[in-house]
Order: C-alpha cells, then structure tokens, then sequence
C-alpha cells in the first residue's frame, strides 16, 4: 500500500492531471447535484441517470406535467458534452480546459443567482456545466477517471481491487486508490452542500463555481510553469 501511495504524491507534479484538480472538480459537482436537489425541485445536475429515472417514473404514473423540468437538464448536459468536446479537439495546447472551466463558472454564478421560480432554466443550465466538465476533467495523473460520474469510479475501484488481489499489481492499487479518494470526495462534498443548503439555500452552489475557480488557479499555475 505505501508504494503505490508514495508514488501518487510524487505524481502530483503533472499539474492539470493533478490529484487536487481532479479533487476539487469532483467536489464541485458533487455541491451541484445536492444544490440542486435540495433546493430546486429534486433535479440533478450531473446525473442524467437520476432524472430520466424520475422523469420514466412519472411517464408510466401519467403525470406528463414534469416532462420538461427532467428532459431539458439532460439536453443541456447532451450540448455541454459536445461544448467540451469542441474545446479539446480545437486546442491541443497545454491548459486548454482554463476556457471551458471559466464558461463553467460564469453558467454556475448565472444559475445560483436566479431564483427558485425560474428552477427551469436554472436547472438545466447547471446541467450544461456538468456536460462540459464531463469532457474538461476525466484525467487523473493522465488515467481516465471521471468527476461527474461516481458509477464509473466506483466500478473502477472495485475492479482494480479485485485485480490487485489476484496480480498483486501495484498498478492496480495505484488506480483503485484513486477512485476510491474520488469517490470519498464526491460523498463528502454530497453531505456538505446538502447541509449547506439548509444554512444558504439556492445559492449553495456559489461554493461550487468557488471550487472551480480554485481549479483554475492551479491549472493557469501549470500553464505558465510548462
């Protein structure tokens, strides 16, 4: 176990690949989606998943009133996706995801301002930025993980773990370390929006553009030191 932790914190020097990057984009979206679905009607922000669920729920009760509040988040996060999509595969340059993460924290400070009778566009606007960091941080240390979703860490997780086991691999331990601290983090930060939200209401996700404003600093950091 100590190599493999040894080896994380020396690999900190990637920068915009970095563990903390990775951590604070994770915590942002995690404050979003409780944000959201304490304060704005029970929609989530990034998980898609959550809100077709609910959204075929009330198809098959007959209740056709909540279509939209459930679809447009999911067409917002569908146009973040390809947004992040065009801002990687049209700058090659190191720190291209400062553009798309500023765009995520102008949407979030927009979408926190707006009051709780305009959830419809709020809601889906917090999904656009949740499509975009889909796409603008899912690299850790330069392995695929995501920030957005905890299914896919926690399949990651268990997998490396169960790897590791019979391997006995430390690569594997590596990366189910990762994912674990991921999703540690996106529960963490969960709680901590949800109770939140009882102290500042809707605006708790102003602490998630915070979030991201700090990934920013670190990301222009590695930019100017490349």
């Amino acid at each position: 176990m100590i190599e493999p932790v040894k080896q994380i914190i020396e690999d900190e020097h990637y920068g915009e690949d970095s563990l903390l990057v990775g951590v604070l984009a994770s915590a942002c979206v995690g404050i979003l989606d409780s944000g959201c679905y304490v304060t704005r009607g029970k929609v989530f922000a990034s998980s898609q998943t959550g809100n077709l669920l609910y959204l075929g729920i009330d198809i098959s009760n007959g209740d056709f009133s909540q279509i939209l509040k459930y679809t447009f988040p999911v067409l917002l996060f569908v146009i973040g996706v390809v947004l992040g999509t065009h801002f990687q595969m049209h700058d090659k340059r190191k720190g291209w995801r400062i553009a798309p993460a500023l765009c995520e924290i102008v949407l979030i400070i927009i979408a926190s301002l707006l009051p709780l009778s305009w959830n419809a566009l709020a809601n889906p606007l917090f999904g656009l930025v949740c499509g975009m960091q889909a796409i603008a941080f899912r690299r850790i240390h330069h392995i695929p993980l995501a920030t957005v979703y905890l299914n896919g860490n926690l399949r990651e997780a268990v997998e490396r773990l169960v790897k590791y086991i019979h391997l006995k691999d430390n690569d594997d331990l590596y990366r189910f370390i990762l994912s674990v601290i991921l999703v540690f983090v996106f529960l963490v930060s969960v709680t901590i929006g949800a109770f939140l939200s009882r102290l500042i209401g809707h605006y708790v996700t102003l602490v998630a553009a915070v979030c991201l404003s700090i990934d920013v600093y670190f990301l222009y950091k590695a930019k100017k030191s490349a």
